[in-house]
């Protein structure tokens, strides 16, 4: 369906108040009637463009996701080598994640409590990460930082590594569980990157008799 730029600016608008308002009160306790009295319209135009406050929250968390995404693969084709791009990979992520974080929190509640709801964009999600890192390996593969070892195993290796920093960050913004994340995620990445390194080999001492 096509629509006006004024259409559009109007759907930016409801996204907008929607999300302050599921940052504060979460999706149950949000109404179509609160979106629309915060937004100064009625029930009617929100309506019009969303069928529902879930189809409201859905498209939300996938502006949130394409957001942060968008950063991810912009600083990580601005990265010379695939070191450089692994690290800016999982810092810029995290700085992101920061930012959002009362609506990651939100989120992660809300995906635990009704499978409904983003299963299907956190597939999509997944995809496009896997997809990134795939590349970076195979970049790294390319220009020789990385192992040729590692060519064996990159139709799952991505995937893995994707999860492991994943895990990561639930932990960081479920449990708080670590302190000043965006120095020491580059840290864990640098030991990850240490295993894909191409091992250099030294000619060993001759020891005379």
């Amino acid at each position: 369906m096509l629509t006006s730029p004024k259409d559009e600016l109007i759907r930016e608008e409801i996204l907008k108040v929607a999300q302050k308002l599921f940052q504060q009160y979460g999706l149950k306790k949000t109404t179509m009637e609160d979106i629309a009295k915060t937004l100064g319209k009625g029930k009617s135009t929100l309506y019009y463009y969303f069928c529902s406050k879930e189809e409201i929250f859905d498209a939300v968390i996938m502006k949130e996701m394409d957001e942060v995404f968008h950063q991810v693969m912009q600083a990580v084709n601005h990265a010379v080598t695939a070191e450089e791009k692994l690290k800016m990979f999982a810092v810029t992520k995290i700085k992101a994640l920061q930012k959002k974080s009362n609506l990651y929190k939100i989120v992660r509640g809300e995906l635990q409590e009704n499978m409904r709801c983003m299963k299907h964009m956190y597939f999509a999600y997944d995809q496009q990460e896997t997809k990134l890192m795939k590349s970076i390996l195979s970049f790294g593969l390319a220009n020789g930082e990385f192992d040729r070892s590692i060519s064996k195993e990159l139709d799952l290796l991505p995937s893995v590594m994707v999860s492991s920093l994943r895990g990561i960050e639930r932990d960081m913004f479920l449990n708080n569980k670590y302190t000043k994340m965006e120095v020491r995620i580059g840290s864990i990445v640098s030991i990850l990157i240490r295993g894909l390194k191409k091992v250099k080999y030294t000619q060993p001492p001759i020891v005379l008799s």
